[in-house]
């Protein structure tokens, strides 16, 4: 039976115990806390010398040492891990060891430097499911520990090794995050200088575009004026062959300076310095104006143009002339793209939108190939068309005939610079069944 002043020492050495605990799994410095271990010891079992040793490969080294005496050897001192030793029985049973005299047991090797010490208790330092290490302690006479001694050096000795396991994955989560950090600083970094460059390869073209646009446009008006003088010419009227050729030269002038237009209104929608002159605009006057221009184009390719429902929209805010542009840049999409014999439907409704409020929603549907889903944002890029450059042809009309990839762009910067919004929708694309596709213009009223 214990008495009171046994029960009071050993209450006074668990709360020691808990208290180093508690400072132990506050400290997560891997550099500090082996010295942290051994002070903290210190208040749970008093010793004269102690020793944090973990294993490197076949030896231990003193990572941490708190009495020994000043010498610079203590840094080179090391206990070697072999079979037969103290430390290889230690990590065989995962139990400490406790010599109370070690002037007796043969395992024991004295350093001829360091004072004697004849008690000696180990203690191993249990983690990743093997021993890694241990805490060394000594006292000047024989047999001073007890068996108390090692019962609260194991429960100390356990949360040490949590701690230092605790500290080491600590440790291995800052230093990933900080090379996270840096490879995200040094991507963000190589990206913006990608967008940098991309930004500046984008005015480039636009530049380009301007600069083109206009060196093109004063031969062209010439071209067109020649053209003009010529066939009021006698002898061109009265050459029917002449007045083909000359007929066929206007077309083509006649598309080169549509292109030349749209090259300009492209450049002006990117340094936004677009003519913007708004009035109230009725919709179903663009729409008829378009079914009245193309209609020539609806007529060679066998194609039906339906206009539904527009003649009761309230009237839109904007550039008459603007938006004629985006009708017929719609509009000739879908009839490049719709088989000869096809069908295709525009109609409207008065809608609500979230962000635009009160909306005209005008829908410019087709029986065409289709669009694949990858393609519905891209057709409005920029020079992006969906053809092969082998299928691309300066008709403004042909079947699948593409061109320069610049009406969509432009009908798009038109509808945002009226601060709506344009879009496709489409079951994708197909050759055999002709899915189709749907426009989407959203205009705020």
């Amino acid at each position: 039976m214990q008495k009171p002043a046994d029960n009071q020492a050993s209450f006074q050495m668990q709360r020691a115990l808990i208290q180093a605990q508690r400072h132990l799994s506050e400290d997560l410095n891997p550099q500090e806390l082996p010295g942290r271990i051994l002070e903290q010891l210190a208040f749970v079992i008093p010793y004269e010398r102690g020793a944090l040793m973990l294993q490197d490969g076949p030896i231990l080294r003193i990572t941490a040492q708190r009495g020994f005496p000043v010498d610079e050897r203590i840094d080179n001192l090391v206990m070697p891990a072999r079979p037969g030793d103290i430390y290889e029985e230690m990590s065989k049973t995962v139990s400490p060891e406790l010599i109370d005299d070690v002037t007796t047991d043969a395992r024991w090797m004295q350093v001829d430097w360091l004072p004697l010490n004849r008690s000696w208790l180990g203690v191993p330092l249990f983690a990743k499911n093997r021993v890694v290490g241990m805490v060394s302690l000594t006292r000047v006479e024989a047999g001073a520990f007890s068996q108390a001694d090692v019962l609260m050096a194991t429960a100390f000795a356990m949360q040490a090794a949590v701690a230092l396991e605790n500290a080491t994955l600590y440790q291995e989560i800052t230093l990933f995050n900080q090379r996270l950090e840096q490879t995200v600083l040094e991507r963000t970094e190589a990206l913006r200088r990608a967008l940098d460059t991309l930004e500046r390869m984008d005015r480039n073209k636009s530049d380009f575009i301007n600069v083109a646009a206009h060196e093109l446009r004063t031969p062209l008006t010439v071209m067109k004026g020649y053209i003009g003088m010529m066939k009021m010419d006698a002898a061109v009227k009265a050459s029917p062959s002449l007045a083909q050729t000359l007929t066929g030269i206007e077309k083509g002038t006649d598309r080169l300076h549509d292109v030349v237009n749209n090259m300009l209104d492209l450049a002006r929608i990117d340094n936004q310095v677009l003519d913007f002159k708004p009035e109230h605009v009725s919709v179903v006057s663009l729409v008829r104006r378009v079914q009245l221009d193309y209609s020539h184009y609806l007529a060679d390719r066998k194609l039906t143009l339906q206009v539904d429902g527009l003649d009761s929209l309230p009237p839109v805010y904007g550039d008459p002339a603007l938006l004629l542009k985006v009708f017929q840049s719609v509009v000739i999409n879908a009839i490049k793209y719709t088989p000869d014999g096809g069908i295709i439907k525009i109609y409207g409704r008065p809608i609500q939108d979230a962000q635009a409020g009160s909306c005209v929603e005008v829908c410019i549907q087709d029986n065409g190939i289709g669009i694949d889903e990858v393609q519905l944002e891209l057709i409005f890029e920029k020079l992006y068309t969906t053809n092969q450059v082998a299928l691309h042809s300066s008709g403004k009309a042909t079947f699948k005939g593409g061109g320069p990839g610049l009406g969509l762009t432009i009908a798009r910067g038109i509808i945002q610079a009226h601060r709506g919004r344009v879009w496709a929708e489409s079951p994708g694309h197909d050759e055999t069944i002709f899915p189709g596709s749907t426009f989407h213009i959203l205009l705020p009223i």
